[in-house]
């Protein structure tokens, strides 16, 4: 009886499957981060051709390519089963993309990096710098009593790589008042603010040329 327990038990584990393997992340070639495209096909005064290039990612069958327009936030996506794709944009604009490297057979997928680039307007010498990440408090974080003061951390670049000053916007409602203008370094530290309340805060880049951009709106919460 119990050899036939043990045979049973063998026979069952001989059978199991292996898991299907999660697709990789995609590595993103063109356009290349935080530059100017001036490598698109001129399609008009106002329209370029860009070429999309990737990596083929392990374990991955179809990639999803997002687009977002830095300027208004409006976000296109484009499936494909090969690694580049060729896309007409608007020109004069800073735009972010990254690659949803996806497994149909598992219903899976994973994201790339962010990458951002400037699509320049013809004869164009200045350029605005790219709106800024922020990265502390992360969107939504929930502050503890124990810290007793809150620093907001950014990062930001500029193809000219002329940022001159940021701007820090904060309050209680989703569309934040000036804080603090003027500031030359991405960090704003030991704020002391209210509790149990909700924070939102986004950053205004400037560079010496007078262009500006500006960061998405996050918000935090301090218990």
């Amino acid at each position: 009886m119990r050899k036939a327990f043990l045979f049973l038990l063998i026979l069952c584990i001989g059978c199991r499957k292996d898991p299907e393997p999660l697709p990789a992340k995609a590595i993103l070639l063109l356009p290349k981060n935080n530059e100017i495209c001036a490598d698109g096909v001129i399609i008009s005064a106002s329209r370029t051709k860009i070429l999309f290039k990737w990596e083929a990612s392990k374990n991955s069958d179809s990639y999803v390519l997002s687009i977002k327009n830095l300027d208004n936030g409006q976000i296109s996506t484009h499936s494909t089963d090969k690694t580049q794709l060729e896309l007409e944009l608007d020109r004069n604009l800073a735009y972010s993309w990254f690659i949803s490297s996806k497994n149909s057979q598992i219903n899976k997928e994973i994201s790339s990096d962010l990458w951002k680039f400037y699509n320049p307007a013809p004869a164009q010498t200045s350029f605005s710098p790219f709106p800024a990440e922020l990265t502390a408090p992360r969107y939504g974080e929930v502050i503890p009593l124990s810290t007793a003061t809150v620093t907001l951390r950014w990062s930001a670049t500029d193809p000219d790589g002329d940022i001159d000053s940021y701007d820090v916007y904060l309050g209680n409602t989703n569309v934040p008042v000036l804080y603090r203008s003027g500031l030359k370094t991405a960090v704003l530290a030991d704020l002391v603010l209210d509790r149990n309340k909700t924070y939102y805060w986004k950053i205004i880049t400037r560079d010496t040329k007078g262009n500006r951009s500006n960061s998405d709106v996050y918000q935090f919460k301090l218990d």
